[in-house]
C-alpha cells in the first residue's frame, strides 16, 4: 500500500471519528451543561496529551509568552467546542454536521479579509456549492421552509461555532513559531483548558458530576475525536497536504446520515439525501484542484 493510499485511508477514518461527535454533541448538549461538558473533554485531552509527551520524552516548562501565545491559538477551538455543545440542545447532529461544511468557507474568508490573501474564485465556488447542499440537508430537501419555523436557535449557534473554527488554520499559522505539532497540539488544549476553568468560575454553571453514559461520551470524544483524530489527520496531511486533508470534513453529513441509520434514529428520506450530491462534487472538486496544483 502507498503512503498516498494510507494518507487518504486515515482520512476517511478521521472523518468518521469527527462525524460521530456530532450525536454525541446533540445528546450531551440535551442532558449536561456545556461548560461542563468541554471543560472535562479538555482536561482529559490534556492529560493524555500531558502523558504522551512525558512519554517521549518532550513535557518541559515553557515561557510564559508561549503559553500566552498557546491560550490565543486555543481560544477560537474552545469557543467552537463549548457552542457545538450549547447548540446541540436544539440542532441536530443531521444539522450541525451539514453546517459544519461552511467551515472551509469562513477560513477563505476570514483569510482573506483580515490576512488579505487572494481568494480563488474557482475555490469560493466549490465552497457555496457544499453550503448549498448543506442548506437543502437542513431543510429537508425543501429550501423554502428555512423561514417557516425550521431554523432552531441551535443552528444559528453552531454557523457562530464554524467561524471560530474557519479562524482556527490562519490563527495556528500567524502564532505557530515552527516546534513539532504535538507540542503545539498539546500547549493550546492545557492552556484552552485554563481559559474553560476560568469560565467556569466565572459563570458557575450548576455543578453535577456526570453519569456513566455521559462520562462514556466525554471520554470519547476526549480521546478518540481528540487524540486519535490529530494523530490520523497530522500524519495524512503531511502526506496529501493540509488542504486536501480538510476537504475531508465534507463527508460529514452522509457519515451522520449512515450512523444515524445504523445506531437506530433513522435513514434520512431522499429528498433530504439529494443534498449530499453537491457536497460530494465539492469534496472531489477541491481534491482533484490540490492534486492538480501539487
Amino acid at each position: 500500500m502507498s503512503a498516498t493510499t494510507r494518507a487518504h485511508l486515515y482520512l476517511l477514518l478521521y472523518a468518521v471519528l469527527i462525524s460521530s461527535s456530532f450525536p454525541l454533541a446533540n445528546y450531551l448538549g440535551q442532558s449536561y451543561p456545556p461548560l461542563l461538558t468541554t471543560l472535562l473533554r479538555y482536561l482529559l485531552a490534556a492529560l493524555g496529551f500531558i502523558v504522551l509527551l512525558a512519554v517521549r520524552g518532550q513535557l518541559r516548562p515553557i515561557s510564559c509568552s508561549d503559553f500566552g501565545r498557546y491560550l490565543l491559538i486555543s481560544a477560537p477551538m474552545v469557543g467552537y467546542f463549548l457552542l457545538m455543545f450549547v447548540a446541540g440542545s436544539s440542532s441536530s447532529a443531521v444539522a450541525m454536521s451539514a453546517l459544519s461544511t461552511s467551515i472551509a468557507l469562513f477560513s477563505l474568508l476570514f483569510a482573506w479579509l483580515g490576512w488579505r490573501q487572494p481568494m480563488a474564485p474557482r475555490r469560493l465556488l466549490m465552497l457555496l456549492l457544499g453550503v448549498a447542499g448543506a442548506l437543502w440537508i437542513i431543510s429537508g430537501g425543501n429550501p423554502l421552509a428555512l423561514g417557516q419555523q425550521s431554523w432552531p436557535i441551535g443552528n444559528s449557534v453552531f454557523v457562530l461555532a464554524c467561524a471560530l473554527m474557519g479562524l482556527n488554520p490562519l490563527v495556528i499559522r500567524h502564532w505557530h513559531r515552527g516546534e513539532p505539532m504535538l507540542q503545539l497540539t498539546a500547549w493550546s488544549i492545557i492552556a484552552g483548558t485554563l481559559l474553560l476553568a476560568i469560565g467556569t468560575l466565572l459563570w458557575q454553571p450548576p455543578l453535577s458530576w456526570p453519569d456513566h453514559n455521559q462520562w462514556l461520551a466525554i471520554g470519547y470524544l476526549a480521546t478518540i475525536s481528540t487524540m486519535v483524530t490529530f494523530f490520523l489527520f497530522q500524519s495524512a496531511s503531511l502526506v496529501v497536504g493540509g488542504s486536501s486533508a480538510n476537504a475531508y470534513g465534507l463527508l460529514a453529513p452522509a457519515l451522520v446520515f449512515i450512523i444515524n441509520g445504523v445506531i437506530g434514529i433513522g435513514w434520512p428520506q431522499w429528498q433530504q439525501a439529494i443534498g449530499l450530491i453537491p457536497i460530494l462534487l465539492t469534496l472531489i472538486w477541491l481534491l482533484r484542484d490540490d492534486q492538480n496544483a501539487g
